[in-house]
């Protein structure tokens, strides 16, 4: 049986409203993501807490925790410990 032309006005109206929904919807994620990247770059650029401590508030993993901080310029807790065995060892 073939869908009379209500039935497919009434179907494409709540796809499109679903759809507009959806943007929404995808909308306040990116504002929301962009703000709490924001507040992990504050935190851990203000030392208030560490990466691991940031890892178990938010509901990123730890990598990516470190990915948004060092693209925000955030230096790292320490120096580099390792160094390149390509690389000449220098006098201290």
């Amino acid at each position: 049986m073939a869908a009379t032309q209500a039935q497919q006005e009434t179907a494409r109206e709540r796809l499109a409203l679903l759809s507009a929904d959806y943007v929404e919807a995808e909308k306040a994620l990116e504002t929301a993501r962009a703000a709490l990247n924001a507040g992990i770059v504050d935190v851990l650029t203000e030392r208030t807490l560490g990466p691991s401590e940031v890892t178990r508030l938010v509901p990123y993993e730890r990598q990516h925790v470190g990915r948004i901080a060092k693209a925000a310029g955030v230096p790292p807790l320490r120096d580099r410990t390792v160094v390149s065995a390509k690389q000449p060892p220098t006098d201290v």
